[in-house]
C-alpha cells in the first residue's frame, strides 16, 4: 500500500516522481503494509529515539554515524531527511522513519544512482529489532523504488559479520556477490563488506541457502541480530 498523507502521488507512473517538485511532509508516499507497519516521514517528536538507537553499541559497531551521538544530530539528520524530499531530484535519497503500532522504530532510506541503481540501508531501534520489522519494511520499500521510482537494481552492502542486516536482505531475494576487500570505511578504519543484490525482476523470496556462504557463521542462525547497515 502506498501512497502520500494526501493521496496525491498514488497510481504515478514509473519514473515520473523523480521530476516532480514535492512539498514536505505532505507529498511525501506512506507506505503500509495494511499491519502495524507504517513508513513515513520523520518528525521532531522522533528525536529521542532517534539518539537512543544512534548510541546503541552495534549501531556504533556497523555504522558510520557520528560519535558521538547527539541530539544536535539528529536534528540535523532531520533537516537532511526533509530536504532530500524537498529536492527529490533522480539521485536524492528516498528515507523514511519505520513506526511499528506509531511509535518510532528505526529508518530506512535507498540512495539512486540515476542510472536505474540505487543502495538500500536501513537501522533499527534495539527496542524493536528480532521481530522481523525490518524485512517487513525493507519488502514496502522495494515495491515503492521498483514500482513507482523506476529502479531497476538494488544493492546493499554490510560489514563482514553484520548478520541481521544480511538475513533481512536474504528474507527479501536479494542474492550474495561476495565479499569485497575494504568496502565499508568507518571512523575507525576500512573493514570487509559484503555486497547483495536484487533487480526489480527477480523473485522476492530467498535464493539462496542461509547462512549465506560467506565463510563466516553467523552467532546462531535464529539469533536475534542487529537488522542494520549503513549509517544514519
Amino acid at each position: 500500500m502506498v501512497g502520500p498523507e494526501n493521496g496525491l502521488l498514488c497510481g504515478a507512473m514509473p519514473g515520473v516522481l523523480a521530476a516532480m517538485v514535492l512539498r514536505f511532509p505532505d507529498d511525501v508516499p506512506v507506505l503500509s503494509d495494511g499491519g502495524s507497519l507504517v513508513l513515513r516521514t520523520h518528525r521532531p517528536e522522533d528525536l529521542p529515539a532517534i539518539v537512543e538507537q544512534c548510541v546503541d553499541p552495534d549501531m556504533v559497531r556497523y555504522t558510520t554515524i557520528p560519535r558521538p551521538y547527539t541530539e544536535r544530530n539528529a536534528q540535523e539528520f532531520l533537516e537532511l531527511a526533509g530536504s532530500s524530499w524537498t529536492q527529490h531530484t533522480s539521485t536524492s535519497r528516498r528515507i523514511w522513519a519505520v513506526t511499528n503500532e506509531t511509535r518510532f522504530a528505526g529508518t530506512i532510506d535507498y540512495r539512486p544512482s540515476g542510472h536505474g541503481t540505487a543502495v538500500v540501508g536501513f537501522g533499527l531501534h534495539p527496542d524493536h529489532r528480532g521481530h522481523g520489522l525490518m524485512s517487513r519494511a525493507l519488502s514496502l520499500v522495494l515495491d515503492y523504488a521498483f514500482g513507482h521510482d523506476g529502479q531497476k537494481l538494488m544493492t546493499w552492502r554490510a560489514i563482514v559479520g553484520n548478520w541481521g542486516s544480511a538475513k533481512t536482505a536474504w528474507h527479501n531475494g536479494f542474492r550474495l556477490e561476495g565479499r569485497v576487500r575494504g568496502l565499508c570505511v568507518q571512523p575507525d578504519g576500512a573493514f570487509d563488506g559484503w555486497i547483495a543484490t536484487l533487480a526489480r525482476e527477480d523473485p522476492r523470496t530467498p535464493c539462496q541457502p542461509w547462512p549465506w556462504p560467506t565463510g563466516h557463521q553467523p552467532y546462531g542462525i535464529d539469533r536475534a541480530e542487529p537488522e542494520q547497515s549503513r549509517p544514519r
